[in-house]
């Protein structure tokens, strides 16, 4: 019965577990010579409640229930053979070295936090302490730090030196005090630069998505060489649609715009920009790839964007019903000039009437109507002429008309103003929650007898217009006496 052999042996250790003094952490010659110098009592106490009870016959503790475990069996002594019921742990990997001689210390913190044991606490505690509180001024890491940032540089300093970190410099940009580490290291001059980009350049396409590994790629492009931008340049571009993978990646897209705007030869140029010509569309109505576009729009020329344009005018009615899109086009308008800024123009005012309707689509169509060119201008008009009245009961559209009246040519304006008198129930239109403002504007910008025909349209609808709540501006005193 190896349990009973192991618990014989056990019961021979008690003389040495007790004047080692394992569970007061006292003086070994107290508990030879004073009988009262250890109290168990508040250990038999703690077992009683944890479910042990007591045999009035022999003054051993016995479990309340019977139990399969191996030391269900095991017997615990009363307070004056008392042992300590888990003084090792019984689990398989402690087995072995269960009667090894245990290397006590001075005291049971020492014990339980340099070798993980289970040990009592003094009799102070009165309670069964399994790990050692951090002692106070340290993190739970342990370190000597008195603040999360001081926790954090001190965890950064195991990096020391960059020779240290030869074949492992990928890993360690991916973990984020490292990272930091090495973009610390890329301000102390030209020996660290080309040392981290020896080690990280082949990796540039996974560091660029990384949470923390994006961070030290926009560093080292906006330190590195020419030569060694170029490197990067192609690992980026010789597989199609990777760069437009990376722009549309929420770390990505940030590495991407640091590298369009760190590129000077127009070599490099040439090759981002074909790079993410497949996926223009995709880009440009993505929350992040929308921002790579726009950088490119602002930092190259007009000549280098020739592709994004031409995108853009072959979608532009996709682009401009979105929400990123329709910022993209009018970016795009304003970026380009002479053939380029006439082919956006003219396509956005061709497909004028579908835009003008939608919640995106409608602020593009302004934004040309306020540029003032004559043919595109001349081109909405022809549109929209007979469904101003449609237009103007619309929540987007309206506004389209209201600009249509503050831009347009005086024959345009009289042509809006007079489809508007010509309504069938011309009321509807002053009670209406958007076409109330189209009134409004119609009375703003017009003159002599036009101006006076609508007020005298209005006129005779002052009582409604008095209890409306959409019709303050237009019942106006000052407004209707000009």
């Amino acid at each position: 019965m190896k349990l009973d052999r192991e618990m014989e042996m056990l019961l021979n250790e008690i003389p040495l577990l007790l004047h080692g003094d394992v569970l007061g952490c006292g003086e070994p010659a107290a508990a030879e010579t004073d009988t009262d110098a250890v109290d168990f009592s508040y250990l038999i106490q703690e077992l009683g409640e944890m479910g042990f009870v007591e045999d009035d016959d022999n003054g051993f503790l016995y479990p309340r229930k019977a139990s399969s475990s191996p030391t269900s069996n095991l017997h615990f002594m009363d307070a004056e053979n008392f042992v300590a019921s888990r003084p090792f742990s019984m689990d398989k990997d402690r087995e072995r070295a269960l009667f090894d001689p245990f290397p006590f210390s001075s005291t049971c913190f020492d014990a339980a936090v340099g070798d993980d044991w289970d040990l009592l606490c003094p009799p102070a505690r009165s309670r069964l302490c399994m790990t050692a509180r951090p002692k106070k001024g340290t993190c739970s890491n342990g370190c000597q730090a008195t603040s999360p940032k001081k926790c954090a540089a001190a965890k950064s300093s195991k990096y020391e030196s960059l020779v240290g970190l030869r074949g492992y410099m990928y890993h360690v940009a991916r973990d984020q005090h490292g990272c930091r580490f090495l973009q610390q290291r890329l301000d102390d001059g030209k020996r660290e630069v080309d040392f981290i980009f020896t080690g990280v350049a082949r990796h540039a396409v996974d560091l660029m998505v990384n949470p923390f590994g994006n961070y030290l790629m926009q560093k080292l492009l906006a330190v590195c060489s020419e030569e060694q931008r170029m490197g990067i340049v192609l690992t980026l571009t010789k597989d199609p649609f990777v760069l437009v993978r990376i722009s549309l990646n929420v770390h990505g897209t940030r590495a991407v715009q640091k590298l369009i705007e760190s590129l000077r030869a127009r070599e490099e140029i040439q090759l981002v920009v074909a790079a993410l010509r497949p996926g223009f569309l995709e880009l440009i109505k993505d929350p992040n790839g929308n921002h790579v576009v726009q950088k490119c729009l602002q930092s190259f020329g007009a000549d280098d964007n020739k592709p994004i344009f031409d995108a853009a005018a072959v979608y532009c009615l996709d682009i401009g019903m979105q929400c990123h899109g329709c910022c993209v086009l009018q970016r795009c308008i304003a970026r380009s000039t002479r053939e380029h800024k006439e082919k956006l123009v003219a396509a956005i005012a061709r497909n004028g009437f579908e835009l003008a309707q939608d919640a995106y689509g409608n602020y593009v169509v302004q934004y040309v109507i306020e540029l003032k060119v004559a043919t595109a201008n001349a081109s909405l008009a022809q549109q929209f002429e007979g469904k101003y009245i449609h237009l103007s009961m619309q929540k987007f559209s309206s506004n389209v008309v209201e600009k249509c009246l503050k831009v347009f040519k005086e024959a345009d304006k009289a042509n809006i103003i007079l489809e508007l008198l010509s309504a069938p129930q011309f009321e509807r239109l002053l009670l209406h929650p958007y076409a109330n403002y189209v009134v409004y504007a119609a009375l703003q910008n017009s003159k002599g007898s036009l101006h006076s025909a609508l007020t005298n349209a209005i006129r005779p609808h002052v009582e409604l217009l008095r209890t409306s709540p959409y019709c303050k501006r237009i019942y106006s005193r000052a407004l209707l006496k000009k």
